[in-house]
């Protein structure tokens, strides 16, 4: 057995010519569902990965934290873990898996207080 890259190139060689397409798509949406890894990449449309993406008070879908003041701010310059409530915004409700967000908040409420945040992180 070869090595993993050469695996998918012989996979891909034995795929009826029409089915090359469908394929590819199903590839594409397979690399768009792969868990971000860090605050650095961005989420699918825009939208949380680990945690509910509406807020628990109010129920408004939640957006980018940094788009929400500056929607044109440079892309490379947004976190792309940090969400907030557009109608509330009490609250920066990290993406991030349940074991982080845990072990940062305590175990207490999903969100974190902005005020908080910026204490834990010595802004």
């Amino acid at each position: 057995m070869g090595t993993p890259k050469e695996e998918l190139h012989r996979l891909i060689d034995r795929i009826p010519e029409q089915n090359v397409a469908k394929a590819k798509r199903y590839l594409e949406k397979l690399v768009k569902s792969v868990q971000p890894e860090s605050a650095a990449i961005p989420r699918s449309h825009n939208k949380p990965f680990y945690i509910d993406p509406t807020c628990q008070k109010c129920g408004t879908v939640l957006v980018l934290a940094d788009l929400l003041d500056d929607p044109n701010a440079p892309w490379e310059t947004v976190w792309h873990d940090e969400f907030i409530c557009p109608v509330c915004r009490d609250y920066i409700y990290l993406d991030w898996p349940e074991s982080e967000r845990a072990a940062l908040s305590g175990g207490q409420e999903e969100g974190v207080s902005w005020d908080d945040l910026k204490q834990e992180l010595d802004l």
